[in-house]
């Protein structure tokens, strides 16, 4: 069956665009709460939260283990922090459920996953999270990994979620085989986005973001060398950082061209060597850009 793509480019993102009054104010432009980060993985903590100031929040906060937030508060200047009770060094779980939901509520956007780890009981606080905030949820990486093979528990959330995998993380979701998924991809893609009720943006070549309505849509931009480490945490940050700055539920599609522009200008420079943290140093030049006419 022929899909009907729509073309995720400049032109689009910019009209999905809200202007930014001139008396608004750091409330006002979006408040980002990122749960993530583990031993370990600290990094993606710092980019994801990184990349949603840069996209245009007005605040962003990290919720860290306690034991990690010396480390944060060294590495974010800007991101605020907030230490959690911790399961075991290192690792949040379940008895940081009730202060987590309870934080939330002073949020527009949740964004929970990047390198948060696996350990059994940081599972169960995802489960539970993501059941219970009523806050909007991004869901990334080890988030994602707590529902895999489950995808239709998602249908429980209080809003559509989205969700960011890349296709590996996907086939997990949907308990088949990445060839199962390659074979097929947009066609499952947008079938799993309408039965589960989720907004899907599936990270590939040619990332694709499908919503449970059948719309489909596929990025123009984008190049080889953002097969890198933090890719993926960046565009998370990105639709966080954007969320309440575009109209509708339109920000994973700004957030996947303003990750994908960035991405190329960053390879103008840096070509196949280009890093993570290369995209978010141009995040603000692509807002620039899409302030401009096309």
């Amino acid at each position: 069956m022929m899909l009907d793509l729509i073309p995720i480019d400049g032109e689009l993102a910019k009209g999905m665009m809200l202007p930014r009054p001139k008396d608004c104010h750091k409330g006002t432009c979006g408040r980002v709460l990122v749960i993530a980060g583990s031993t370990g993985l600290t990094g993606a903590a710092v980019m994801a939260s990184q990349a949603a100031l840069r996209a245009g929040a007005g605040i962003a906060s990290l919720a860290c283990a306690e034991s990690l937030n010396t480390i944060f508060e060294i590495k974010l200047t800007e991101v605020m922090t907030i230490p959690v009770v911790e399961a075991e060094k290192g690792h949040i779980g379940i008895g940081a459920l009730a202060f987590l939901l309870e934080k939330a509520t002073e949020y527009d956007v949740v964004l929970i996953g990047p390198g948060l780890g696996r350990h059994e009981s940081t599972m169960e606080l995802v489960w539970e999270f993501v059941r219970q905030t009523e806050t909007p949820l991004i869901i990334d990486a080890d988030g994602l990994y707590a529902f895999r093979g489950q995808c239709h528990l998602l249908k429980a959330c209080h809003h559509v979620p989205i969700l960011t995998p890349h296709l590996g993380e996907l086939a997990a979701l949907l308990n088949i085989s990445v060839k199962e998924l390659q074979q097929d991809r947009c066609n499952i893609i947008e079938k799993a986005a309408e039965e589960n009720n989720v907004i899907l943006v599936a990270k590939s070549e040619e990332t694709t973001v499908a919503y449970p309505d059948g719309r489909l849509y596929i990025t123009t931009v984008g190049n080889p060398g953002m097969a890198t480490a933090g890719s993926g945490d960046v565009l998370a940050g990105t639709i966080a950082g954007v969320y309440c700055q575009t109209r509708g539920k339109c920000a994973p599609l700004v957030g996947v061209y303003i990750h994908g522009r960035a991405g190329d200008r960053a390879y103008e420079k840096n070509g196949n060597g280009l890093i993570a943290t290369d995209m978010i140093g141009n995040i603000g030049r692509v807002l620039l850009e899409l302030s401009l006419p096309i």
